[in-house]
């Protein structure tokens, strides 16, 4: 299974923050989740890429061409695995992610998370990458006005009912990756 991570890249002094991103990256590893992320390998990714290879997991980045060459290539540790994609552009660059994704997962970020949140749930609604689930993560108040601006998206008639039966946010990192896995596997989830 593949899951895509839409975050910051910026830390700031948000060391919490960093910690939990770096949970994040353990327990992808742990459920045996190839983490796909495109964008700079910084912030809040540096840190899910580095706990993901300390439990010898698995992650794709996705670039398009010419950009963040000074980032790559992440240290791989023991037996983890890193793959590279390049595209031409940053929309091939988005289609990409989201078709070799099984689910998505948002933490906290700014304009180009948002972005990448937007894109996500305008391409999983219609057509075949509809119903792959959305997780977003509740810490620190950071994603708090993202709920209730989605679920009036998701009220009004500008947004398809189905929506809302992918499209769920927790702040316990352990069950939402849990349920991330069960929705991206076809598997019918109990948690949360």
């Amino acid at each position: 299974m593949r899951v895509t991570v839409c975050c910051g890249t910026r830390l700031e002094n948000e060391k919490k923050l960093a910690k939990t991103a770096r949970t994040i990256g353990n327990a992808l590893a742990k459920n045996h989740i190839e983490l796909v992320y495109c964008g700079p390998l910084a912030g809040l990714m540096r840190e899910i890429v580095k706990g993901v290879f300390e439990k010898e997991g698995a992650v794709t980045g996705i670039y398009p061409s010419g950009s963040f060459a000074e980032e790559l290539p992440p240290i791989v540790t023991g037996s983890s695995t890193y793959t590279e994609f390049y595209t031409d552009t940053r929309e091939e660059q988005t289609q990409q992610l989201l078709e070799m994704s099984d689910a998505y997962l948002v933490l906290p970020g700014g304009f180009g998370t948002l972005e990448e949140l937007s894109s996500v749930c305008s391409f999983t609604t219609l057509g075949p990458l509809s119903g792959k689930p959305i997780g977003v993560l509740m810490t620190e108040g950071l994603n708090d006005g993202l709920k209730p601006l989605l679920k009036m998206v998701e009220a009004s008639s500008f947004a398809w009912a189905e929506r809302s039966e992918t499209l769920f946010f927790l702040s316990d990192v352990e069950s939402l990756i849990q349920r991330l896995a069960a929705m991206g596997s076809g598997k019918e989830c109990l948690a949360g």
